[in-house]
């Protein structure tokens, strides 16, 4: 699974200053509806709905902050989870539209200082940036952002302590500054230590009292709840509620993906098994929205489930599909999948015992082009071999 936006702000400072509280301007109903139907698209993976329902708010208020930053984060979706990370030109329209919805918003906010929700745009949209910022290793861009996201939250909450949507970035501050201080080590040394009970607190409020960003809020607590030997980890509950997001949404591969992931973390592998078996079914009838750009994610994901039940000629097999992919369409972005799959097709390698097999596939892994932090663990493969010790693997890549 991948991480929305705004988990960016685990680089960021909690800081804000205190101004007087200018009287509340609450949201026209229409544009609520409105950034709430395509909130909620943009969260199910349904880019088409989400952008039909933002530009239908851009028409009817375009000074509003609230349907750029909804356009821009349909945008990002569209990068992060249907292209994965792996489309430079996507990159660049997204921090175009990021650019212009900060610019809009600023102008909104100097004429409304009283709209939180205005403000809540703003942070999410900055959280937009710095999320960008931190997949390209840009870490002083990410951490101002990322700090700039923060005091428009809080300027939200000063106006309005009952907008609940604003506990979101509050509570993933608090979560991941508790549990991840070291993991920009260039800004270890100046960040605050965070709560991480209280970021639990918050993701819950939010997701039980919050209008717009609730759906994230349970998707993000299922994430850290299955992060793989998370010190905070319940897979128990994270797999009830993945089942919920499913059962109530039948039809959208992200919550069936979901769903697998919940499955594996709470080591029900015959389950997670089948499971990924008719999501790579659906794949290949069409079903709608199971894109073939995802075959790599799911050869991987079988490749380690394969691997946690000590299969290691079917893991290979499925990595090897995995790998297979970036020959396909030799001129496309390499996938970051697919990348990870051949590294991890030298783990399959190793553990048979070939480790002169495994060397030249991780090499072949390092020399693509590595947007997504994935070096250091193929260099860690090469300087050492990897063990069945380290099962089971964790299925997102690194």
């Amino acid at each position: 699974m991948n991480k929305p936006f705004l988990s960016a702000v685990m680089i960021c400072l909690l800081s804000g200053t205190a101004v007087s509280k200018p009287a509340y301007e609450p949201l026209p109903e229409d544009l609520r509806l409105l950034s709430k139907k395509g909130i909620d698209a943009i969260y199910a993976v349904d880019i088409e709905e989400a952008e039909k329902n933002f530009n239908l708010a851009l028409q009817k208020y375009p000074d509003h902050p609230f349907p750029h930053f909804g356009i821009a984060m349909a945008k990002w979706a569209n990068l992060e989870y249907l292209e994965e990370e792996s489309d430079p030109r996507l990159d660049k329209e997204y921090a175009q539209l990021t650019d212009k919805a900060i610019d809009i918003g600023k102008k909104w906010i100097s004429g409304h200082p009283g709209d939180a929700n205005a403000y809540l745009a703003m942070g999410g949209m900055h959280g937009l940036r710095a999320r960008l910022a931190v997949l390209q290793h840009r870490w002083i861009t990410a951490y101002f952002e990322g700090k700039k996201a923060i005091s428009d939250t809080n300027k939200a909450i000063q106006i309005n302590p009952e907008l609940y949507d604003a506990d979101l970035g509050l509570g993933l501050y608090e979560y991941y500054a508790g549990t991840l201080p070291g993991a920009i080590k260039l800004f270890a040394s100046i960040l605050m230590r965070g709560d991480v009970q209280k970021g639990l607190a918050y993701l819950t409020l939010c997701k039980d009292k919050g209008y717009f960003n609730a759906f994230a809020a349970k998707l993000l607590l299922i994430e850290i709840y299955t992060q793989h030997g998370g010190k905070y980890a319940n897979t128990e509950l994270a797999l009830k509620w993945a089942r919920e997001l499913r059962a109530a949404n039948p039809k959208q591969p992200q919550m069936h993906y979901i769903e697998i992931v919940s499955l594996y973390e709470d080591k029900k592998y015959g389950e997670s098994l089948k499971e990924t078996q008719d999501y790579l079914q659906d794949i290949y009838d069409q079903k709608p929205g199971y894109r073939r750009s995802f075959l790599p994610r799911v050869f991987t994901t079988l490749g380690d489930i394969y691997l946690a039940e000590k299969d290691y000629d079917k893991a290979a097999e499925y990595f090897s599909k995995a790998a297979a992919t970036l020959k396909e369409e030799p001129a496309r972005h390499p996938a970051r999948w697919a990348v990870w799959g051949l590294a991890e097709l030298g783990n399959a390698y190793d553990l048979k015992g070939m480790r002169p097999k495994a060397l030249e596939t991780y090499r072949e892994a390092k020399a693509y082009k590595d947007e997504w932090g994935l070096t250091e663990s193929i260099e860690r493969f090469i300087k050492n071999p990897f063990t069945k010790d380290a099962l089971p693997v964790p299925i997102p890549p690194p």
